[in-house]
């Protein structure tokens, strides 16, 4: 390039947006640094490097065998486990699509700029501000610029940008955007911004600064530092204890101590959770939605708020005409109008979206009242002058049946006014105009004059036919759908405030839509009333002429205050809020920017998708809850016994059975991905405190089982086996007796944590879980008869590590090893059921209130009554004053009017100014039954915090 665009380039940069991605190898390289893995890898090489010494008592060393030697059998299974951890993890979470790509590409690669007043070819990464480009139809605009030069306007879709439906006018001098699309005119452009400077540069910085780490990511850091801390705390003393008082070389104490602590953390957790979501991700493909980021599902279980884009997404982004809003005048009837109307369209091959919709209403429109279009052959069109953005109608010249001359034309309703109307028609049809342009609708004016454009008389107006783009099939029954499932759905649009709210009174979404008023310093007043902007967004029903930036704060700023936000969209302004909301949805007919940032990509057109997603991800989330729950019980059961067997009791166990143990404990656990459960009504969120205490629990009580069968089991303390009439058993005997128990302990715990109830309990009213599936059922069952036939059969040859060794205890003592697990199994799940009642029962944790419910829930119910008589009071006052004047309260005329229209609208909107008193008078209505609710519901507490309890809620108030 000449001298002074190389300077430009150097000042600017190319017209690109860079991106640094992280190299492959650091990706795995930072998976091997975590805490699990790093334990798990210090372990296998401690196993194999210390040769491990035993820690029996002298007097036991006669009847039991005890082998020193290097673990290799622990060192392979925990590099290997490691090491399929690691690569699972990676794999699952690498996207295939990249966001920044797909934007980039959208792009056209080379377009004609003039360099030193030739025309020549460049590629679009060397625009530089100041270069002159030419624009054409199908052009896909590489840059920011402003069009300049003298030539007719242009029609620029922009659509997947802005959300705006239909493509807008731009003439010499005005500003375009990078990314959209000219579909009529030809002009030159000034290019005033390139690369990151541009809307569109920056749409992909936006998508820059979110991370990629999900919901499951931040819980399985927290599950691993709980568990690692509890590993801790139990392993320094186990450390120290051998190392003092038993005499053990330190790398032997370092290597026991390691390989419990690596038993005790949550080692294949990873695998297991990604192995769950993916179960998941193929039940979502089979109902045509694509999973790209698997933790999505689970975060979807926790979605409160789900923010939608309403062109394409609530709707269909097309037009359609609404025969019911036909508007009839000079004794015209509704099929001649959509007659006249498709005779002055183009029907053939290349139609506009306007032409498109007047041919399907009429083709659609009852042939009793005049419909159809086999009578447009019996008319011939001699001429036709197609829609420009100069005169913004069309015309046909058409001869009917008859042999009579029409002229025939739709357009803009100021121009078709203009054209043909005086007087109070004209009144009447500003009026119509006004009405419809509050309301959101596209109006089209429809006239029809006798002769050609020679000998032809004056046009009359004979009516005017609104168009919308209409809300997908399936969109009401999605929001209906959602909400019932506390789902509260948020319309945000770049398209016109007017129209927004025209279509959320179609969906009944609540017209509560602020406009772009919001982002100036006016809208500073009404957040810092509400407090913050956050809860300034939950007042409202939705946002209208936002920017992508404004979508992406939203989301944003709805996170902070602890919502998990979903959002659905399907155009380039959607990225940004895609990629940072918690759970991103690009709909059906989406753009490959909107589908590279989403986390699901829906393939069949319609939202009711969205709901059964919301329901599978429910039901993953309450496997992924029982499996976490199951592992840090099983966690505490193997940190507490191990503990105070070795501590209290001198008991050497075999540490690659302890490890064997772990993986096949971890590795059945997988099957609870196919596990049997019912989705909840409501959003799911972790409660760590009260799963930490729940296994906590758990574990302590199978802690106190196994130590205490560990005492009875020992000869050394008890002679308890005589008392089954069984012999003594060797200490070698012993492990093999707490293997059995230790894993049938662990196995059942896996019915007890998927239910809150009894484990036996299967009653959606009694707050069962369903009965456990087959898939879940086999495994389980299937590794305790692996153990049971461990227990009683290994042969006293086979060591597979080194230190103590174990020998099958035979059928006898397994069968009591059995019944004592199966009844300690009932005791647990009898402790867990008291544990969870005690939790949920929060503020009246010692005594049984009146009604039997908790005061959460009497707390959930006076809310739920406020929220009813919110919506009582608003569909009366919305009935009182009718629906025109709710849409006039947030009316935002966008039609060039003429100006006697510019002036009746301004009188329209002075009645607009009657609106923020009535509406003050329902709020304080609202205000008052709040206060009312809460002088009822401070009576409620008190009379229960009194003596006239109830008894269990089977008597009530006033005896009889």
């Amino acid at each position: 390039p000449p001298r002074r665009h190389k300077k430009k380039l150097d000042k600017y940069g190319y017209n690109e947006v860079l991106t640094t991605e992280e190299p492959e190898w650091k990706k795995i390289l930072s998976r091997f640094l975590g805490i699990v893995p790093i334990c798990m890898i210090v372990g296998a090489i401690i196993s194999a490097a210390v040769e491990t010494g035993c820690v029996l008592v002298a007097e036991d060393l006669d009847d039991c065998s005890c082998d020193p030697g290097r673990d290799w059998v622990s060192f392979a299974l925990l590099i290997f486990e490691v090491v399929l951890i690691v690569y699972v993890d990676y794999r699952s979470e690498k996207n295939a699509a990249d966001a920044v790509k797909a934007l980039k590409d959208m792009s056209a690669p080379s377009c004609k700029a003039k360099r030193d007043g030739e025309w020549v070819e460049t590629p679009v990464r060397e625009l530089v501000p100041g270069d002159l480009i030419e624009l054409a139809a199908g052009v896909v605009i590489p840059s920011d610029g402003k069009l300049v030069g003298h030539g007719e306007p242009m029609l620029i879709d922009e659509s997947s940008l802005t959300g705006e439906s239909l493509p807008v006018t731009k003439r010499p001098g005005d500003e375009v955007l990078s990314g959209a699309v000219v579909v009529q005119g030809e002009l030159e452009m000034m290019v005033t911004a390139t690369g990151v400077d541009t809307f569109f540069g920056k749409t992909i910085a936006l998508l820059a600064t979110v991370t990629e780490q999900g919901n499951v990511q931040h819980l399985l850091g927290t599950v691993a530092k709980i568990m690692c801390t509890f590993g801790l705390v139990g392993v320094i003393p186990i450390f120290f204890v051998q190392l003092f008082r038993d005499d053990v070389e330190w790398a032997s104490s370092l290597k026991t101590a390691i390989v419990i602590l690596v038993a005790t953390l949550p080692v294949a957790m990873p695998l297991v959770v990604t192995t769950a979501l993916a179960v998941g991700s193929y039940e979502l493909s089979q109902e045509k939605a694509i999973v790209q980021r698997l933790s999505a599902i689970e975060e979807m279980a926790g979605m409160d708020i789900l923010c939608s884009d309403k062109t394409g997404t609530l709707t269909k982004n097309e037009l359609v005409l609404d025969g019911d809003l036909i508007w009839e005048v000079n004794g015209s009837t509704a099929g001649e109008i959509l007659k006249v109307s498709c005779l002055a369209a183009k029907l053939e091959g290349g139609q506009d979206a306007i032409d498109k919709a007047v041919k399907e209403a009429l083709a659609s429109f009852p042939e009793s009242q005049g419909g159809g279009l086999a009578q447009l052959e019996e008319y011939e069109v001699k001429k036709f002058v197609p829609f420009n953005p100069v005169d913004k109608r069309t015309e046909a010249t058409v001869v009917a049946p008859g042999g009579k001359v029409y002229r025939m034309s739709k357009g803009a309703p100021g121009v078709m006014v203009d054209l043909c109307c005086q007087g109070s028609l004209r009144e009447e049809a500003e009026d119509k105009i006004i009405e419809n342009a509050q309301r959101g609708l596209r109006s089209l004016g429809v006239a029809i004059a006798e002769g050609d454009e020679h000998s032809g008389g004056e046009y009359n107006l004979i009516g005017m036919i609104s168009l919308l783009d209409p809300p997908r099939d399936d969109t009401a029954q999605t929001i209906v759908d959602a909400q019932e499932k506390g789902v509260e759905v948020k319309m945000i649009t770049g398209d016109q405030r007017a129209i927004a709210i025209e279509t959320a009174s179609r969906l009944n979404m609540g017209t509560n839509i602020i406009g772009s008023e919001i982002w100036g310093p006016d809208g500073e007043a009404l957040i810092r009333a509400q407090g913050s902007f956050g809860q300034f967004i939950e007042q409202v029903n939705g946002f209208a002429s936002v920017f992508p930036e404004h979508k992406f704060r939203i989301v944003e700023e709805l996170q902070k205050i602890g919502h998990i936000v979903g959002m659905t969209g399907d155009g380039v302004n959607d990225a940004p809020a895609l990629k940072r909301a918690n759970v991103g949805i690009a709909v059906a007919g989406a753009t490959d920017a909107a589908k590279s940032a989403s986390d699901i990509v829906l393939n069949a057109p319609g939202l009711s998708t969205i709901i059964t997603a919301i329901n599978r991800s429910r039901k993953i989330f309450n496997r992924l809850n029982g499996y976490v729950l199951y592992r840090m019980a099983s966690s505490v059961l193997i940190l507490g016994f191990f503990f105070l067997s070795i501590v209290a009791l001198k008991f050497d166990f075999p540490t690659w059975v302890l490890i064997l143990l772990s993986l096949v404990n971890d590795f059945t656990a997988m099957a609870t991905s196919k596990d049997s459960c019912r989705p909840a009504e409501e959003p799911l969120k972790w409660n760590m405190v009260h799963t930490t205490i729940i296994s906590v629990v758990i574990g302590l009580v199978g802690v106190l089982e196994n130590v205490l069968l560990l005492f009875l089991s020992e000869p050394r303390y008890v002679d308890w086996w005589s008392g089954w009439k069984l012999p003594d058993l060797s200490s070698c005997q012993v492990v093999a007796v707490m293997y059995l128990n230790i894993a049938m302990t662990v196995q059942l715990n896996i019915f007890s944590t998927r239910n809150k109830s009894f484990y036996f309990i299967t009653s959606e009213k009694w707050g069962g879980a369903p009965p456990p599936s087959l898939t879940l059922c086999v495994p389980v069952f299937g590794s305790i008869l692996i153990a049971v036939l461990i227990a009683a059969l290994w042969p006293d040859n086979i060591s597979l590590g080194g230190g103590a060794n174990m020998v099958g205890c035979g059928w006898g003592p397994v069968g009591v090893v059995a019944l004592w697990a199966i009844v300690w199994f009932h005791v647990r799940d009898a402790i867990k059921v008291l544990t969870y009642k005690i939790l949920e029962t929060g503020s009246d944790m010692f005594y049984a209130n009146l009604t039997g419910s908790t005061a959460e829930d009497r707390r959930k119910k006076v809310k739920d009554m406020i929220k009813k008589a919110r919506k009582r009071l608003g569909m009366k006052e919305l009935k009182k004053q009718g629906l025109k004047a709710n849409i006039e309260s947030h009316e935002i005329p966008h039609h060039e009017l003429s100006g006697a229209a510019a002036a009746t609208a301004a009188a329209a909107r002075m009645s607009v100014d009657e609106q923020p008193a009535k509406w003050k008078e329902a709020m304080g209505k609202i205000r008052a039954l709040e206060q009312e609710m809460k002088r009822l519901s401070s009576r409620v507490d008190a009379l229960e915090g009194g003596g006239s309890k109830k008894r269990g809620g089977v008597f009530r108030r006033g005896g009889g």
